[in-house]
């Protein structure tokens, strides 16, 4: 049962797009329970106000612009300068593999953008309160996830481990490597192709044969040998 805070929950949101920031900021001015204390389009705008203003929840959208640095590196910056923020990610990017990589980085709750905004109310007090957030589609396919790794023979990958997969990275050329680290810090095959200035269908192609090369089968499989990948000399 939820319970009203004594005073209400200081939120603050950083988008970099404004119809996203002033649509919370209507949303919340009927709540008598939740207060925006700061919008921010810019990740240096809201560090430096975070010096100064008390935040309970930060609503963070996933894809900022492309001279940001990414989502999960922005979420890791956060928490190491500010440990007791709380980050509700709201993003178009509805990844169980970006999920579980969020999740473990530290941020408490995830919504996607297409959500209703009662269902973004309930995330915000969801988090607020110390628990975690995330919608009914997204904890189902989190299970699902988890259950197919969990019934998976336990059977090497065709690349195995460490030193061969290393080995078959060699492999990659240098705009399927680019792809591969684009799709892996949370990017979408469509965002990868505007920043790139390529077509839709070339950086899919592109991901796809890397994928084949490193005789990955899904995504899933990608993001399990993450580290590998980003650690790569």
């Amino acid at each position: 049962m939820y319970t009203a805070p004594l005073s209400p929950y200081c939120i603050a949101i950083l988008d970099d797009h404004p119809s996203i920031r002033t649509a919370l900021r209507f949303t919340l001015q009927s709540e008598r329970d939740m207060q925006l204390v700061g919008e921010y389009g810019r990740r240096e705008e809201m560090l430096t106000a975070l010096q100064s203003v008390t935040v309970d929840v930060l609503v963070l959208d996933y894809l900022l612009a492309d001279d940001e640095i990414d989502g999960l590196q922005m979420v890791r910056h956060l928490l190491t300068r500010h440990d007791k923020l709380k980050i509700l990610v709201s993003t178009s990017l509805e990844s169980v593999a970006v999920v579980q990589l969020l999740l473990k980085a530290g941020v408490r709750g995830f919504i996607g953008k297409s959500k209703e905004q009662s269902e973004l109310l309930q995330a915000i007090r969801r988090v607020a309160q110390g628990e975690r957030y995330l919608s009914e589609d997204m904890r189902d396919a989190l299970e699902k996830a988890h259950s197919d790794d969990r019934h998976k023979p336990d059977e090497p990958l065709t690349p195995g481990s460490g030193e061969a997969l290393l080995t078959m990275m060699r492999d990659l050329s240098p705009r399927e490597e680019e792809v591969l680290r684009c799709y892996l810090d949370g990017l979408s095959v469509t965002e990868i192709a505007v920043k790139f200035a390529r077509s839709r269908k070339t950086v899919s192609g592109q991901k796809q044969a890397a994928l084949r090369k490193l005789g990955l089968r899904s995504d899933i499989e990608l993001f399990k040998y993450k580290d590998y990948f980003t650690n790569k000399a």
